[in-house]
């Protein structure tokens, strides 16, 4: 499959622009983010492989519980439980968090010199199983932020590789899932967080209202 990467990085840009958010600022948070994502990945694809075995993966989860008596709220709340997860969630967990690990990486390589990274992907080429292309997204993700800047182009375009590959073993069009992905962060509003070296969302019931939640099952790949 011929993944083009071009647009990708141009609403990339300008999200980025809109957000006076450079490369240099995200680069100090790049290897806390991105752990934070690979631990989403790791807990979706256990779900995804629970299910696909037969069996039932459940998360602690938190509810939002209200009774009613006629038309009046006589009480409002949440309450703690366990969320069952279906397979279609588990897929999207694991689309998500690949996404937001290129998104990520494509910030902080946006300095990177154009005639060096990849402007598209041929998945074909790709035949590494996916516990190989796991094991070397996470040795690309950490190697990303320790090599120079002459050579960076090369842990960048292996990480968007690997993401894009993954996708596809899980049945997804990374370009898809990716131009989803830009379209759901492009809807939030919020500020850059220095503690957190990275762009935090405002939680607000107004800013929630319009928020876009990004539609994976455009990216799924008909069998």
């Amino acid at each position: 499959m011929k993944i083009n990467l071009t647009e990708i990085y141009a609403q990339l840009e300008v999200w980025r622009d809109e957000r006076k958010i450079t490369a240099e600022s995200q680069k100090a948070g790049y290897i806390v983010n991105v752990m934070e994502e690979l631990g989403e990945l790791a807990q979706a694809l256990r779900d995804y492989e629970k299910i696909k075995n037969g069996e039932r993966a459940l998360r602690a989860g938190t509810f939002d519980i209200k009774s009613t008596l006629g038309e009046m709220i006589i009480f409002e709340g949440t309450t703690k439980g366990e969320i069952e997860i279906t397979l279609e969630k588990a897929e999207h967990e694991i689309i998500d968090a690949l996404c937001d690990i290129s998104v990520f990486t494509i910030n902080v390589g946006a300095d990177i010199d154009c005639n060096e990274k990849l402007e598209s992907i041929n998945t074909t080429t790709q035949t590494t199983r996916c516990n190989s292309s796991l094991s070397f997204l996470l040795s690309e993700c950490g190697n990303f932020d320790y090599y120079g800047k002459l050579s960076s182009y090369v842990c960048f375009n292996q990480i968007l590789l690997s993401c894009a590959k993954l996708c596809e073993q899980y049945g997804f069009n990374f370009e898809i899932a990716m131009l989803e992905t830009i379209k759901e962060i492009s809807s939030r509003t919020g500020a850059y967080d220095e503690n957190a070296k990275k762009w935090v969302k405002d939680e607000s019931d107004e800013a929630k209202a319009k928020w876009y939640q990004a539609d994976y099952e455009l990216a799924r790949i008909e069998q």
